[in-house]
Parts: structure tokens; C-alpha cells; sequence
């Protein structure tokens, strides 16, 4: 499954350049990947366009058969996959499995079973009285060639995901892996290419920043899925503004959880460490303000300490392995940057907080007190193993601690109190909110994914992930023999008088004497609309 070549109208392409993927755990190469230029990026658009002309006019059974297909590869190679994720993106083995691996076999399973109900014709029933005798439905069509821009912190379900849900609805795709996982994002297209699928559906270009920018600009790109930084996220909204194209966007979050002093201890320190420590905390979802009741801070800070002193840092590619290497040095960097900041404010490390090894980009699991929003710990996106926990007094106070971010993706509470869940869940401003657990619901095919504020716009995942990537039109209806509408021309005294009338019987108090008042333009209404529709309909007069 370890692939080099960019894969453009269904070959795999030799461009004579490379660049260097590498293996965090080493901090050595792991393998020289074949660079695209301009050039190959016209080639794959001109394929996808091409795709797209005959893949637009395929039933869903032939889109859900090439799933299936898909499925029945991932599954034959889901161990293979698994360890060029771990190998490339540093997550320890069998998480590269279970977050990655298993909940994308579980999302072709989800579009083959369940998906075609979210893509049937909707119809409606219209609300204006006078337009009762029209038949109405929305119908929901493909878009084009969709450009997929992917992260390395999740590179091969965030893409996979995006690409079976375009290609679903009839979209065809060229995929830009992020340059520090491209062989990930190649095994997406081999996974495609085992599977038969036509040449030009999917399109894999490896390279850097330079032709991520090139595939957005393009004119036949119709719209653009992007997970990474705000920056890098905002500079993707320009350039898609140039052409006027759908742009969905997931760029992070500062995930807070809220732990209540009713809370089941053990299932709450369990839980939160892994919902910070996951992936050596580089998910955009990961824990990265916990709050905690006064009542229970003090225990439940040494059962995190504890807990936390129990995961192994080390290779990867051992099953016993907890946190892996973070992927990059820079991420590193920047970790240790938000550490040395909160040090200087004040906060206090109760654990972690060193490198580990000589080799590769391995960090402790870090717990900080004493920590507050002045802190980049509390307020920017930290993105690393770093876990600041604070206290509070008011359950008012944690809803106003967690809602003080620039971000807005997920938050977690933890109670044993149902209503009470409910009430604060409703009161933070965030575009998932999990109880009693945390990040999972990435991993659920029926959850919208996405956020607010500077968390991003638009959604992923699901009915409303799938409506995202289509063209939602209305279709109305009318089939009827009159010549005339009321409303058209030729505009007369005797319209005006009608729709003055009219719009007191339908919206007004002494609805009866206005539908009198209505008897002496029966002649008019006879011609341009259906009485009998209107007496049937006659409970929304009323």
C-alpha cells in the first residue's frame, strides 16, 4: 500500500522531481515522493472534468456498487493502511486503526446502506393558499469537480471521508494530501484504483502549498473542502472568492470540557486523557481546557496525574504504545512555545512537559495548573499534548469560561445530571457538544461535523455533510389548464383590489367579511385560480 507516484485519470504518474516524507518517530526520511507541477494540475482537472460529465448520470445504485467496492478493498488491506499511517503520521498502531481505519469502513457502510434516502426528491407542501394547486420538490444534483485539501494530523479519514461523500453524490474529485503525509493520501487513491473505479474520478496531487493554491483557483474547481489553520483557512476563502465557489471549512478548535461535581470520576479521567492525549493531542477536537467543580478538582487532578504517569510514550508500531511522536518538529515547536509562555504567567506543570528520546518528535503528556485566558495555553490553538485544567465555582462561570474562545468546534460535559447536561449544552457555542465523552463523534457517519466562529463554516458528515456537496434545487410544478395567474399581467385596478382584499382574509383579523368582500371578482378568480383548492385548503385561512 506504500505508494510515491501522483495518480492523475487513473494511471500513476512519474514527474522526475520528489520531495521528502518523513518518518516522526526517526525524524529520518521514510520516502521520496514524486512532485506535481502546473502542468499535472491541468491534466487531472481536464480528467475529473471529463469524469464528471458521465459520473453525474450515474444511479445511485452504480455509485453505492462502486462503494461497496471500495469497501471490500479497505477491508482486505485495513492492517496495510493502518501502518503506513502510523509509520508516516506517527499515531501509535492501533490507533491508526481505530480512529482512522475502522470508522472509515464504517462510513462506506453507513452511504452504501443508508445514504440514498438523503439524496431522494423532497417534496413540499406549499404554505401560500393561491399557490396550492402547483406541485413542489427539492431534487438534489452534483456540483462538479470538488477539491479536497487535507491535514496530517488525520490523513487518511478526514480525505477518504470527504472523497466517498463527493463522490456519492456525483461529484468527481482532485485530492491535494498535506505534504507531510502524501503517501497516506496516495492509498486513498489506490484503495479507488483496486476498487475499478472510471479514470478522472479521483485524482491524487502530491506537492507543496504552491499547487494546493493552484487547485483552488482553478476554474473548473466548484467547490473546495479544506481542514487545517485559520490562516491557511482564510487564504482559502480568498482565493475562492475569485471564482465564486462553495467553501467548507474546518479550521480547529480549543475544545473545552466541563467536569461537574456529580460526574463518574473514573469514567471522567479516563476519558478526558484520552480526549487530550489522543494522537499526542493533534486533533482539532482534542481537550484542551478542562474545567472542573471546586468540589472535586483536587481528586480529580491527581487521578488525571496518575492516570496520565501510566501512558507510554514510544515506537508507534508497538501495540502497547499510548502516545506516539508528534508529526512534525515545528508542531513540537509550537507546543513547547505555549509551555514556556504559561510558565512565565504563572502556571504550574504537575506533570510531563520534556522531550523524549534523541530521536524523532516525541513529547511527555503534559498537566498544567494554575493556568488562566491570559495563557496562549488557554486562548490559541495549541494543537500537542498539553492539558491545562482549571477550577470553578458556578456552573454560569464554566459556560462563560468555555464560550471565551475565538473558536467554536466541539466541547464535552461531564455529569451524571441529565438535565442539567442538557441545559448547558444548549448554552455553548460550539457545532458539537458531546456528553460523558469526547471526539468520538467524528467517528459517527449520522454527526454533522464542523463548527463556528473561527472553528469554520459549512458541514461534513451525514444528511447535512452530503447536502453540503450538492446543488439543492426546487422544482415546482404546474399543470394546469388556465391561461392567467392572478399576479400577471395586466396589472389593473381590479388586482390591486383583489390582492388588498385577499391579504386581510388570509393574514388579518375579520377574516369572514374580508372572503365576502372577495364575491364580486369571482369572475377573475375563476380564471386565474383554483377555487376548489382554496375551499379545501380552508384551515389556512383560519
Amino acid at each position: 500500500m506504500i505508494l510515491t507516484q501522483p495518480y492523475i485519470n487513473g494511471k500513476w504518474i512519474t514527474t522526475g522531481k520528489t520531495f521528502k516524507s518523513l518518518n516522526p518517530a526517526t525524524g529520518e526520511v521514510f520516502l521520496e515522493i514524486q512532485e506535481v507541477n502546473g502542468n499535472h494540475v491541468e491534466e487531472a482537472f481536464l480528467a475529473a472534468s471529463k469524469a464528471f460529465e458521465s459520473w453525474r448520470e450515474t444511479t445511485i445504485d452504480e455509485r453505492i456498487e462502486l462503494l461497496s467496492r471500495v469497501k471490500g478493498v479497505l477491508l482486505k488491506n485495513s492492517e496495510e493502511v493502518a501502518k503506513v499511517i502510523a509509520q508516516e503520521q506517527g499515531k501509535p498502531l492501533a490507533e491508526a486503526f481505530t480512529v482512522e481505519v475502522f470508522p472509515s469502513i464504517d462510513a462506506l457502510d453507513f452511504y452504501i446502506n443508508r445514504g440514498r434516502v438523503y439524496l431522494e426528491d423532497f417534496k413540499i407542501k406549499y404554505w401560500q393558499a393561491l399557490f396550492r394547486d402547483k406541485k413542489g420538490y427539492y431534487t438534489f444534483e452534483p456540483l462538479g469537480v470538488m477539491a479536497v485539501i487535507s491535514p496530517w494530523n488525520y490523513p487518511f479519514i478526514i480525505p477518504f471521508l470527504d472523497v466517498v461523500a463527493s463522490v456519492f453524490v456525483g461529484n468527481t474529485v482532485v485530492l491535494k494530501p498535506s505534504s507531510t503525509t502524501p503517501a497516506i493520501g496516495l492509498t486513498i487513491a489506490n484503495l479507488f484504483h483496486e476498487a475499478g473505479a472510471p479514470a478522472g474520478l479521483l485524482n491524487v496531487l502530491t506537492g507543496r502549498a504552491s499547487i494546493g493554491e493552484m487547485i483552488i483557483k482553478h476554474p473548473q474547481t466548484r467547490g473546495i473542502l479544506f481542514t487545517g489553520s485559520v490562516e491557511t483557512g482564510k487564504r482559502v476563502m480568498a482565493l475562492a472568492s475569485e471564482g465564486i465557489k462553495k467553501v467548507i471549512l474546518e479550521l480547529g478548535g480549543k475544545d473545552p470540557a466541563i467536569v461537574l461535581p456529580d460526574v463518574n470520576l473514573e469514567r471522567a479521567i479516563r476519558g478526558i486523557a484520552w480526549g487530550a492525549f489522543m494522537n499526542a493531542g493533534q486533533t482539532c477536537a482534542s481537550i484542551e481546557r478542562v474545567y472542573v467543580h471546586e468540589d472535586i478538582y483536587d481528586i480529580f487532578l491527581d487521578g488525571v496525574v496518575e492516570f496520565t504517569k501510566g501512558l507510554k510514550v514510544g515506537n508507534p508500531m508497538e501495540f502497547d504504545t499510548s502516545i506516539g511522536p508528534m508529526t512534525t518538529s515545528g508542531q513540537r515547536m509550537l507546543v513547547e512555545a505555549h509551555l514556556e509562555d504559561a510558565r512565565e504567567k504563572g502556571a504550574q506543570i504537575v506533570y510531563g512537559g520534556e522531550r523524549v528520546g534523541e530521536k524523532g518528535f516525541f513529547l511527555q503528556p503534559t498537566i498544567l495548573t494554575n493556568v488562566n485566558h491570559e495563557m496562549l495555553a488557554m486562548r490559541d490553538e495549541t494543537f500537542g499534548p498539553l492539558l491545562p485544567i482549571m477550577k470553578f465555582k458556578e456552573i454560569d462561570e464554566s459556560v462563560k469560561l468555555a464560550n471565551d474562545s475565538k473558536y467554536g468546534l466541539t466541547a464535552s460535559i461531564w455529569t451524571r445530571n441529565e438535565s442539567l447536561a442538557r441545559e448547558i449544552a444548549r448554552k455553548i457555542e460550539t457545532g458539537t457538544v458531546t456528553i460523558n465523552d469526547h471526539v468520538f463523534s467524528f467517528g459517527e457517519p449520522e454527526g454533522a461535523w464542523g463548527g463556528v466562529k473561527y472553528s469554520g463554516i459549512g458541514r461534513t458528515h451525514g444528511r447535512f455533510g452530503l447536502l453540503e456537496l450538492t446543488n439543492i434545487k426546487f422544482v415546482s410544478e404546474d399543470f394546469n389548464s388556465r391561461d392567467s395567474q392572478l399576479w400577471w399581467y395586466p396589472y389593473e385596478k381590479e388586482v390591486f383590489d383583489i390582492s388588498r382584499v385577499a391579504v386581510r382574509a388570509m393574514y388579518g383579523s375579520g377574516k369572514i367579511k374580508y372572503l365576502l368582500k372577495l364575491l364580486p371578482y369571482f369572475g377573475r378568480l375563476k380564471k386565474t385560480t383554483s377555487l376548489w383548492n382554496l375551499i379545501k385548503n380552508w384551515k389556512r385561512f383560519f
